[in-house]
């Protein structure tokens, strides 16, 4: 009997053994890995980034906040006309505070900076170096044009320094064509949702007039501060005011591009970049970034949406300097 009953003990015992092993090795496997840093920030592009929020008005917010700047009463808000507008502040923790605003959720037509997105497309998917032949297909695109010829030769660096710095529709339609425009598309809304945009859709790379190619001012201040800190080559482009871009044509003789960035505030303290657009439908439209006045660490970005013709610029410019000084940074 006493022979049995220690039988039985070892038989419980072994199995237990066997129960319990794979379960230890299994909860090592759900503690955290302490090599991988959360939330990290990858260089160029990505799918780990920190989603970045608009908390909502400054005047809103903790008054004892000191990161925040305090509002000059003296200056009244600035007039500009615009369909809509908006001035954010992102500050290091990746959230972004209300400067100025006037129907930020309003769906609207955006014109060229369509092309915002479709670079961040182009950074992630493409190799810059590659070459690619340019089309009679692309040449008629639409609006406004970077001087493409058919059966050019020129590489998707160069393509996308045209479809930034001047806005080149024929350009961007090289860059879609690439992998097919409906692919293309697919990608730059699948990118929408990835961000958190909830009021963007984009149906073509260039930003012409389609009623399915829409944004608002608070999405676009958003993708903006989002490519900021996720394609920093994106705006080593933004940021040049003139070069020359070379490439063949069909017969290899070699085309010089002279490129002037149709953004003329770069020259302005502390702006780091920006992009314009102009459609009929849309009529002018400009974002900018700049980096935060005084002591505070962050980027002011500005929204510009349905200026009159001719205006983009010498609106946004009203709109920065009034943030400068309607504003106490220091």
């Amino acid at each position: 009997m006493k022979k049995s009953l220690i039988i039985i003990i070892s038989i419980i015992f072994v199995g237990l053994f066997f129960i319990l092993i794979p379960l230890a090795k299994r909860g090592e496997n759900l503690l955290p890995n302490p090599g991988k840093k959360e939330g990290s920030l990858r260089e160029e592009g990505g799918s780990e980034e920190q989603k970045i929020k608009i908390l909502g008005s400054i005047l809103e917010s903790n008054e004892t906040d000191s990161i925040l700047p305090s509002r000059n009463l003296k200056e009244p808000s600035p007039i500009l006309g615009e369909d809509a507008g908006i001035a954010v502040l992102f500050t290091r923790d990746f959230n972004g505070n209300i400067l100025y605003q006037k129907n930020i959720d309003k769906k609207l037509p955006i014109a060229s900076l369509t092309k915002l997105m479709t670079a961040m497309i182009v950074i992630d998917k493409y190799p810059l170096e590659k070459e690619i032949i340019v089309s009679q297909e692309d040449i008629w695109t639409e609006g406004e044009s970077g001087r493409l010829s058919p059966g050019e030769k020129i590489s998707i660096r160069n393509l996308l320094y045209l479809s930034l710095l001047v806005s080149s529709n024929d350009a961007a339609a090289a860059l879609a064509r690439v992998i097919g425009e409906k692919k293309f598309v697919e990608l730059m809304n699948e990118k929408v949702k990835e961000i958190g945009l909830l009021n963007t859709n984009f149906s073509n790379p260039h930003g012409l007039d389609d009623k399915e190619n829409f944004s608002t001012a608070k999405d676009l201040a958003i993708l903006t501060q989002y490519s900021l800190l996720n394609y920093p080559s994106l705006w080593e482009i933004l940021k040049i005011k003139e070069i020359d871009l070379f490439s063949q044509d069909y017969l290899k003789r070699q085309i010089v591009h002279h490129v002037r960035n149709t953004n003329t505030l770069l020259s302005q303290v502390g702006v780091l970049g920006g992009k314009t657009g102009y459609t009929e439908e849309a009529k002018d439209t400009m974002i900018l970034a700049a980096t935060a006045p005084g002591k505070i660490k962050g980027n002011i970005i500005l929204v510009v949406l349905g200026v009159e013709v001719g205006e983009r610029i010498t609106k946004t410019k009203i709109l920065y300097d009034w943030v400068c000084q309607a504003w106490r940074w220091e």
